[in-house]
């Protein structure tokens, strides 16, 4: 399996993840896919020559997603 596809799947499980925390309303759920969407998006980033760009226009999407919850927007 490539490592870009590896990638698109722990952001997507780390969505999941943050989704099902937000509608059970499960903190832990969501600062465990907060965390897993932040590490992923960053390695992403910091590889982001050898990715596509729709993976890496997720992971930014990713990014905007973690600060907006941050800030409990």
């Amino acid at each position: 399996m490539d490592k870009r596809q590896i990638i698109n799947y722990v952001n997507f499980a780390a969505l999941v993840i943050y989704l099902i925390g937000r509608v059970l309303d499960m903190p832990i759920l969501c600062w465990i896919g907060l965390g897993i969407m932040t590490l992923s998006s960053v390695w992403t980033i910091l590889h982001w020559k050898e990715n596509d760009k729709i993976s890496n226009y997720i992971s930014v999407a990713f990014l905007v997603l973690v600060g907006l919850s941050l800030f409990g927007l």
